[in-house]
Parts: structure tokens; sequence; C-alpha cells
């Protein structure tokens, strides 16, 4: 009986675990345009990508990236030079 039970806490303790990991990966926060025509998100706040923004009558957003991707976004780099 008590082997049962430490099998069962131990499944409990891993799927808890696993459950945790998974809504981690899904609260990833990107940032991104509010104007439809700029599809780009970026994972690292970009000064030249605020400044595009802005110019185009946009609001840069902080949102997860499911919704970024939901919204058609895709990911892009920032140009250093």
């Amino acid at each position: 009986m008590k082997y049962i039970v430490s099998l069962v806490l131990l499944g409990l303790i891993f799927t808890s675990f696993s459950l945790n990991t998974s809504s981690k990966e899904s609260q990833t926060f990107v940032y991104t345009c509010s104007n439809p025509n700029l599809k780009c998100y970026y994972k690292n706040p970009c000064s030249d990508f605020f400044r595009e923004c802005n110019q185009n009558k946009g609001k840069v957003m902080k949102v997860t990236m499911e919704r970024a991707k939901s919204l058609g976004k895709k990911e892009c780099e920032c140009s250093r030079e």
C-alpha cells in the first residue's frame, strides 16, 4: 500500500512540473506593433523597431508570443550596425 501511495505522489509531482514548464513557455512575452502592416515581433526591445512603429502611427505592445503569432506576426531580429 505504501508503495502505491509513493508512486501516486511521485506521479503527481512530475505532472505538476511538466504542466508548470509548459505554462511558462506560453507566457513568453515579445514586442510587436499595433499597426497591422508591420509583421514583426521582437524578443528584446529594439530602438529601430520602436521608431518604425511610431512613424507608422502604431503603438508598441508587449504581448505573449502566442498572441503575436495569432496576429500574423513573425519573429524578426534587430539590425545592429
